[in-house]
């Protein structure tokens, strides 16, 4: 199996361009919706930052190892409302090793009864390729020869800057979003031979907050779908929280994995967890994946003479 992970790592980059899925896989994406969409930013009224640990197919050579942090707050500026936000990630899958930096922008409106929020997302992805640790036997069955330049033999890195757009509406206890990242689709060129190009993806994310009869629960429904209008991925949540302190629920990624979920609200600060189980053949080579995060919420008080309507945050979207 470990052969076939990289091998089929290999024959993708075989080409003289890659093509491949390259965002990031969040089992608790209703935490971060910041990293899907840049309109996000500024909606909870107040300051987040946010730290998310991903640990994917636990047990496969070559695994996903995910790390994720992020911070924004609102600001009002000029008799407008705006959010701000900056987005870390770290991303290794095999022999490559990425990295993103990105600044979100928001301009807010109310609207229809609700907000809409219009944003921007600016930055830069750094990527690298390990050719070091390339055996070349391993792929000679694929028709590689050594010195083979589809392969390269050392460290290569390269950068390319990245875009993406988005929008977001709420009201009461409802949101949606819709997003498209990548929209440059940035290509990084290792050498003249290699190359990795990333396409565009489209994200809608949805959800409500249900106040039950019993004021003790409250339920959090919640979905998501990402598409490159060539392959799409569905995903649906259902959260149960309990007094506003603790909470546990279940996901179903479509052909994937079932998500269960646990975490906790206390003051200022929340932490979950999820572990996917997978429903496809990886679970014959893997026991799992797991995920972790923790936030904290801080106090950002706004001018006096700000006209903002603050509204309360649906928690944890």
């Amino acid at each position: 199996m470990k052969k076939a992970f990289v091998s089929l790592i290999f024959l993708v980059l075989g080409a003289t361009v890659l093509y491949a899925q390259f965002d990031a896989q969040f089992s608790q994406y209703w935490a971060c919706a910041n990293y899907y969409n840049a309109a996000n930013a500024g909606e909870s009224g107040g300051g987040r930052a946010l730290l998310i640990n991903r640990q994917q197919w636990v047990g496969m050579p070559g695994a996903p190892k995910t790390l994720f942090a992020q911070a924004d707050m609102p600001v009002s500026r000029w008799g407008k409302d705006h959010g701000i936000g900056l987005n870390l990630l770290s991303d290794n899958i095999g022999l490559f090793s990425n990295s993103t930096l990105s600044l979100n922008y928001a301009y807010k409106i109310n609207l229809w009864g609700g907000r809409l929020s219009v944003g921007t997302q600016l930055g830069f992805i750094n990527q690298s390729f390990d050719g070091t640790k390339v055996n070349i036997k391993d792929f000679t069955s694929a028709g590689y020869e050594a010195g083979d330049d589809a392969i390269p033999s050392s460290t290569v890195q390269a950068m390319a800057f990245d875009l993406g757009l988005g929008v977001w509406f709420s009201k009461d206890n409802f949101f949606t979003g819709v997003s498209v990242a990548h929209l440059t689709e940035p290509t990084i060129d290792f050498d003249e031979n290699s190359s990795v190009y990333i396409g565009r993806v489209f994200y809608l994310t949805s959800g409500l907050k249900l106040n039950l009869e019993n004021p003790d629960w409250t339920l959090f429904p919640t979905m998501l779908i990402k598409s490159d209008f060539k392959a799409s991925q569905i995903e649906a949540t259902l959260r149960g929280e309990y007094k506003q302190k603790i909470w546990g629920g279940i996901s179903y990624r479509y052909k994937d994995a079932v998500v269960f979920l646990v975490g906790i609200h206390k003051s200022s600060i929340s932490a979950g967890y999820a572990y996917d189980l997978s429903t496809s053949k990886i679970f014959n080579v893997s026991r799992g994946s797991h995920e972790l995060f923790a936030q904290y919420e801080f106090d950002f008080r706004l001018k006096k003479n700000s006209k903002r309507k603050i509204l309360k945050s649906l928690r944890y979207l």
